[in-house]
């Protein structure tokens, strides 16, 4: 008997990561389905702005990840509420943040480079009967783009919301001078939305994210439709000129502007709560990260939570090698993961409205001691405790 056959489909976090863990053990045969290139990829929009964790670190050297470059290092959290400093907590693993595009098209090269099966299609949901034909398994990383497959909703979540809570836009810009070049910036604005800023790394050098979550028909939703970069640029700024004044204060004027053309996304996202796996004539079709499970970025968990899935997927499948691969394994992973993915659903969605009463004491206690201010910001790394915070 040979070995297993896998087809992943999309190469984001979930999906390369995942291709590299096969790529490693060597244990089944895999192929890997991508819409573009790595160097689509690397001159394509970004798709996002993120923070990996520690717990991503630890998977990216389980599985031998390609080297991807510099990265800036991460090492605190700051939270000002109305821009008031409330406190800066500081995380005790290692976090850092590179311009995706340089991080997926680094390791799609890498997966190249060891002689990985990949190929260039744009598949639909009509194309997994014909995969299934062929594999053993589909795995459908397709992301916010996704699914293909029909999984079932989930419907025992709490605080699901029904409507994007959030106008999302997001961008790296040059012309912003760091106060601290290792720190999150967490700017909230009670009942208008928030401002995240975080150094990051971009194929043209060292670079400053924004991501800007706008309750929609607030006073920061401003943006509308899909500015030029030029536009967006000017928008974003007197937005922070007259909303976050902390941080204008370090604009270089003459300076501001997007790194490049692409490198900006405007979005609203319905966050999304699906079980992750089902079946295509008889063939066990499993979902991995935001093709089952679509959050806001609120919270930062999107990479983080799709590295986690392809982590718990492999283990999953290492383990039932020898085992058809049936509606039972779909079972075993949906158990490994569901407790991570529902409380961070839950955390996340939370977030998005006005703060429960523990976690406004916690965020009292954090700003007069700077013991509970690094316990505080150690929840975005691990959603479970975050969960259990929020809602004590």
């Amino acid at each position: 008997m040979g070995k297993k056959k896998i087809a992943i489909i999309g190469a984001g976090i979930a999906g390369v990561t995942l291709a590299y863990a096969l790529q490693r053990s060597g244990q089944f045969n895999y192929k890997l389905i991508m819409s573009d290139d790595a160097e689509e990829i690397r001159n394509g929009r970004i798709r996002s702005t993120q923070v990996h964790f520690e717990r991503l670190l630890q998977t990216e050297a389980r599985y031998q990840i390609q080297d991807y470059g510099d990265a800036s290092e991460i090492k605190s959290i700051e939270l000002r509420i109305n821009g008031q400093r409330l406190f800066e907590g500081n995380l005790q693993g290692r976090a850092v943040s590179q311009d995706q595009r340089v991080y997926l098209s680094s390791l799609i090269d890498g997966l190249q480079a060891c002689g990985a099966d990949i190929q260039k299609a744009r598949l639909d949901s009509g194309d997994l009967a014909g995969l299934a034909e062929s594999f053993d398994l589909i795995v459908d990383c397709t992301g916010k783009k996704g699914p293909l497959a029909s999984f079932p909703p989930y419907g025992q979540l709490l605080n699901a919301p029904m409507s994007p809570q959030r106008m999302i836009t997001g961008g790296m810009f040059h012309g912003l001078a760091a106060d601290n070049s290792h720190r999150i910036g967490f700017y909230l604005i009670p009942g208008q939305g928030e401002l995240f800023e975080f150094p990051t790394v971009t194929k043209y050098g060292p670079a400053h994210a924004l991501l800007l979550e706008a309750v929609p028909g607030g006073t920061l939703d401003r943006i509308k439709g899909n500015p030029g970069p030029e536009a967006l640029a000017k928008e974003m700024l007197a937005i922070i000129q007259g909303d976050f004044p902390h941080v204008y204060e370090r604009v270089q004027l003459d300076a501001f502007r997007l790194v490049d053309p692409l490198s900006s996304i405007r979005m609203a996202i319905q966050p999304e709560f699906r079980i992750p796996y089902t079946t295509v004539n008889g063939t066990l079709v499993i979902g991995c990260g935001d093709s089952a499970v679509l959050n806001d970025p609120i919270t930062g968990q999107g990479a983080n939570a799709a590295s986690f899935c392809a982590n718990a997927l492999y283990e999953v499948l290492s383990s039932s090698a020898d085992q058809p691969w049936d509606i039972i394994v779909g079972e075993r992973y949906w158990e490994a993961t569901k407790e991570y993915m529902t409380k961070m659903s839950e955390w996340t969605n939370a977030m998005m409205g006005p703060p429960s009463q523990g976690f406004s004491a916690y965020i009292d206690k954090a700003s007069k001691s700077q013991e509970s201010a690094d316990a505080f910001v150690q929840l975005f790394t691990n959603p479970v405790t975050a969960h259990a915070a929020y809602f004590s």
